[in-house]
């Protein structure tokens, strides 16, 4: 049996599993079909991407609803998948003999955030209240 809380843990991960099978088989198709360029696709998902996630990110700081703010974290989280399809697939362009280790390098310091940040945080807001979050979604983006 899977606790509501797990699930909603499992929830973001979840959609983003699924949207990077929709987000590759669009890649491909959009290059197959030429209907966009490899440059065009990488550019259009990464800033379609990077832009959805941001606006549902502060929309999330904003709202007074906690089913809304989890919809919108959740939603964000998903859309990295057309991000993921786009930018994983350049280091195999740029360098194919050493992709693995720079994939690894790179995803050290972009992970770098994930236990820094809490630091962070506390360090620049002390105490947590609503205001605070909406600022730190500022700071997110």
């Amino acid at each position: 049996r899977l606790d509501p809380n797990g699930f909603m843990s499992l929830l973001p991960h979840l959609l983003m599993g699924v949207l990077l099978l929709v987000a590759g088989t669009l890649a491909d198709w959009l290059r197959n079909t030429e209907v966009l360029t490899t440059t065009q696709v990488r550019k259009v998902f990464n800033s379609a991407s990077f832009i959805g996630q941001a606006i549902l990110i502060v929309l999330a700081g904003h709202l007074h609803s906690a089913n809304g703010s989890l919809f919108c974290l959740v939603l964000a989280t998903g859309l990295g998948a057309f991000a993921w399809a786009s930018f994983s697939a350049n280091l195999l362009d740029i360098a194919p003999q050493y992709a693995s280790g720079l994939m690894g390098l790179s995803n050290t310091f972009a992970s770098s955030t994930g236990y820094l940040s809490p630091y962070l945080i506390f360090y620049v807001f002390g105490d947590v209240i609503m205001e605070n979050w909406q600022h730190l979604f500022y700071i997110t983006m």
